[in-house]
């Protein structure tokens, strides 16, 4: 049996059976919520794609509207990282599967 394929883009109807997933992610939308949760993640997943060792040395980093700030206490690894931003974006971006980081910028 063929069930209909439900638009999962838009809003449900009033007394319309809706999963909890579907639910969720629509209340995110609308609230703004899930930028935030994905920058989260992005913040998450620096420890992850740098490793521990930078990890460590990492003073300062934040996301806020797809751009990641990161800074360092090491001043050759400074140097190093403002020569590969782009690579870090592409990392980063890679291993959280959407391209929620735009800019990177090193302190």
């Amino acid at each position: 049996m063929n069930r209909p394929r439900r638009n999962r883009n838009r809003a449900p109807r009033k007394g319309e059976a809706v999963s909890l997933g579907d639910a969720l992610s629509h209340w995110l939308k609308l609230s703004g919520h899930g930028a935030r949760l994905k920058e989260a993640e992005a913040e998450a997943a620096w420890r992850e794609v740098m490793g521990e060792a930078v990890s460590r040395k990492t003073r300062y980093l934040k996301v806020r509207e797809g751009v990641l700030t990161v800074e360092l206490d090491s001043a050759p690894m400074k140097e190093e990282f403002l020569m590969a931003r782009s690579r870090i974006r592409t990392l980063i971006n890679g291993h959280l599967g959407s391209d929620i980081i735009r800019e990177v910028v090193i302190r």
